[in-house]
């Protein structure tokens, strides 16, 4: 059995360690140490320049009011490297972005922005080791601030630095009839260039052993999982969780399994004192067809009812996805791949200059990334919740239009038992309750060979479900045209507009001229 994972199509992962060497471990192993690494890793340097006109050069910060018009002039150097072959497998691409003000020269800015993941065999079918890093500024609070996603949201204070690195020992086991062992260790960390997130630590140790039968009619599995958390400051304090269960699986046919799950958890999250319970479940998955997939998972927690829904389906001409889920949760925890520079505005410019992913060719693959991205429901906390999610969408793809729908709603419920939570950073500080919802049109068309057009519209609304009154409504719609002026050369011209309303309040309208080049 093949135990490396396959890169997935999916946007460069935005993680890094604040001053841990990350850059130089993903460089190093990407680059290879012998002959046979360096013969298959691609470099490709680029430059990339733009030059936006906005009528609220404050709006990227959450300015309220009218803001002042400005230009806005980029020149972003970057290089990445590459390599999709044998035991080592990953991406790291780095640009060092300059952003000049004609007016407001105090908003000059200058950071180096990087996405970077992989994953390497160290011993062959045994020793696994994947990894990630990123630097990127984004505004993550669902209450204050600009948009998430905005490409001119350049504020020290919304910069955010995660990393991850994640080894596991995992092999065949000499018994029954498809059995495996692993042992897991992840340990993933979040600083923030503001004391809005602290420096948050998520460490997580897993042991499973399983055999669900295949051909058998009864299969088997066990798991135990550790996590322990920083939320990064004195008030957040260190939390501790742990769980055992037991699965027993029923092969009812080559298509559907059935579930049992029994178990117990415990953790320290409520009230500071360890509290414990048992866990009783059940599910299945079934695989009606080779394009369509459905699971379930239904189980009693501690924390009440948690579930994991997931349905996927694909036709020739179109995708379909729902998914939903309840569990325990933070910020470290679903700060996960592309949240960060790949979501809102960085989505469109994805979809629309695929000349800068071109590991990603699937028209509808890239349209269904873009939705996910858009879809991420970002919140700025160091407490721990429960995450009720929901998200569901569908692309149809034509011989030249491409649309797409998504519709996504976080309820997070705060669990922990802070008292002091970060005054006006937080978005929990005046709330337990905070529901996010959005929806998401897309649509691309190909004019030509080498030139598209596309549009996107995102409504979002936050707000705290008690007597709190926080309430923040954002509209972003943007339209863009790209072409391709050559192999290595691509340009692009985007209007867009965004409002908001409630806790902040402002609109802005913009039009950005881009040029990128590959050599």
């Amino acid at each position: 059995m093949d135990k490396r994972r396959k890169p997935a199509r999916k946007l460069p992962d935005v993680r890094l360690v604040g001053r841990a060497p990350v850059i130089g471990v993903l460089v190093g192993a990407l680059l290879g140490c012998g002959s046979v690494l360096a013969q298959s890793v691609t470099v490709t340097p680029s430059l990339d320049t733009s030059l936006t006109w906005t009528d609220n050069a404050g709006a990227a910060g959450g300015a309220s009011g009218g803001g002042e018009a400005d230009w806005i002039f980029e020149v972003s150097p970057g290089i990445s490297v590459s390599r999709t072959s044998g035991r080592l497998n990953g991406g790291l691409s780095a640009r060092l972005r300059n952003l000049v003000y004609a007016d407001d020269t105090d908003r000059n800015s200058s950071y180096l922005s990087l996405q970077g993941r992989g994953s390497f065999e160290a011993v062959e079918d045994l020793l696994f080791i994947d990894f990630d890093a990123g630097i990127s500024r984004n505004n993550l609070s669902a209450f204050s601030g600009g948009a998430s996603g905005d490409r001119l949201s350049s504020q020290r204070s919304s910069e955010t630095r995660t990393w991850s690195i994640a080894p596991r020992l995992e092999s065949d086991l000499r018994f029954g009839e498809a059995a495996v062992g692993a042992v897991e260790y992840s340990s993933r960390g979040i600083s923030s260039g503001s004391d809005g997130l602290g420096n948050q630590n998520v460490e997580t140790l897993g042991v499973r052993l399983s055999d669900p039968g295949g051909r058998r009619f009864l299969g088997w599995g066990l798991a135990y999982t550790r996590t322990d958390s920083d939320g990064g400051t004195a008030e957040s304090s260190s939390r501790s969780a742990e769980t055992l269960r037991g699965t027993l699986f029923a092969n009812l046919s080559p298509q559907f399994r059935l579930r049992a799950i029994g178990g117990h958890e415990s953790n320290d999250y409520a009230s500071g004192r360890r509290t414990s319970g048992d866990i009783v479940g059940a599910g299945f998955d079934w695989y009606p067809t080779d394009r369509t997939s459905i699971t379930a998972t239904v189980e009693d927690r501690l924390f009440g009812r948690g579930y994991n829904l997931g349905l996927n389906h694909r036709m020739r001409r179109s995708v379909w996805y729902l998914s939903a889920s309840r569990d325990l949760s933070s910020t470290a925890q679903e700060l996960g791949p592309g949240l960060t520079e790949a979501s809102g505005q960085a989505c469109l410019d994805f979809v629309s200059n695929p000349a800068n992913f071109p590991e990603i060719t699937d028209p509808l693959d890239r349209f269904q990334l873009l939705l996910n991205c858009i879809a991420r429901l970002t919140l700025r906390s160091n407490a721990a919740y429960v995450n009720q999610s929901l998200s569901a969408g569908f692309s149809l793809l034509g011989v030249r239009n491409t649309l797409s729908f998504s519709v996504s709603r976080a309820d997070r419920s705060l669990v922990s038992n802070i008292s002091s939570l970060l005054p006006g950073t937080d978005d929990f500080q005046n709330t337990d309750n905070v529901l996010t919802t959005s929806a998401t049109v897309a649509w691309s068309h190909r004019l030509t060979g080498t030139s598209a057009l596309d549009a996107s519209l995102t409504r979002t609304n936050s707000e705290g479900r008690d007597s709190s009154g926080l309430e923040t409504k954002r509209l972003l719609a943007s339209l863009g045209l790209s072409r391709q002026l050559g192999p290595q050369t691509q340009a692009g011209l985007r209007y867009r507009y965004q409002k908001a309303e409630g806790s902040t309040d402002y609109t802005e309208n913009a039009v950005t001229a881009t040029l990128g080049m590959r050599f």
